[in-house]
């Protein structure tokens, strides 16, 4: 068979295609959200020097957060 993947817009979808499953017709298959690291969809948010920005940024915190004694 065939594996399509399909985004839920709304409860009724979702309703439907559970009726389309208890018929037998189609096989759910659920997947966690956050279990996929799909980063495709975050490129060309910032603009390269931007991103090199925000990474110095984010080892100096995490350099300063090392050094701190508390």
């Amino acid at each position: 068979m065939e594996l399509i993947q399909v985004e839920i817009k709304n409860k009724n979808a979702l309703d439907i295609l559970k009726s389309m499953g208890k018929a037998l017709m189609i096989r759910l298959i659920r997947k966690k959200k956050g279990s996929s690291k799909d980063h495709s969809k975050l490129k060309g948010v910032f603009s390269e020097e931007e991103a090199i920005g925000l990474a110095e940024r984010v080892n100096k915190s995490r350099n300063e957060w090392s050094q701190r004694t508390i």
